[in-house]
């Protein structure tokens, strides 16, 4: 009973992953079910019950009804196995409006990148110099002795967290000027 178990899973299993027409696989299940319940009705007709209750209720049971032999036309009629369908690819198509407008907005992304890397060069243009300039006013003071060190050093940590900020906007001028120069 095990393995009529094992092979009735393995089957489903094989029909669920597609490997086979789930039509094909459900007749094999038909057919193995079939062979269980004669396989059950031959062991039933070999065990004589042991009580004599068991005994009157199997003569009591209504008797099932035969159906009429099937010819071998019949049989064969059943067993027409589907072929699976063959994989098309969709193929799509695109009108002359859609890839003019593709082009349009591919156009106006290119001009906005653009428009934004000039921004970001004047931008990283303006913050060098105003970190040169930060820097040499901040060495006057401490040349001076207008500041103390705990100060001289927060106003340096602060220049440079600024200059990673520009290093950071530079590389990513130079990353769109190499996508607007293609």
């Amino acid at each position: 009973m095990k393995t009529m178990h094992k092979i009735i899973t393995l089957l489903l299993i094989i029909g669920l992953t597609g490997l086979f027409n789930v039509n094909a696989v459900a007749q094999e299940v038909n057919k193995f079910k079939k062979q269980v319940e004669e396989k059950a009705k031959e062991d039933k007709a070999e065990s004589k019950p042991d009580t004599k209750l068991e005994q009157f209720k199997e003569e009591v049971a209504p008797t099932e009804k035969k159906a009429p032999a099937k010819t071998q036309k019949e049989e064969e009629a059943e067993e027409v196995v589907v072929p699976d369908p063959v994989y098309i690819p969709q193929v799509f198509t695109y009108n002359h409006t859609t890839s003019v407008q593709a082009k349009e907005t591919q156009l106006l992304k290119m001009g906005e990148l653009k428009a934004s890397v000039t921004d970001a060069e004047i931008k990283v243009k303006e913050g060098r110099e105003k970190i040169a300039a930060a820097k040499e006013a901040l060495e006057k003071d401490k040349k001076a002795k207008k500041i103390k060190e705990a100060e001289y050093y927060k106003k340096l940590d602060k220049i440079m967290k600024a200059e990673k900020w520009i290093n950071d906007l530079e590389l990513n001028v130079q990353k769109g000027k190499e996508m607007t120069a293609e």
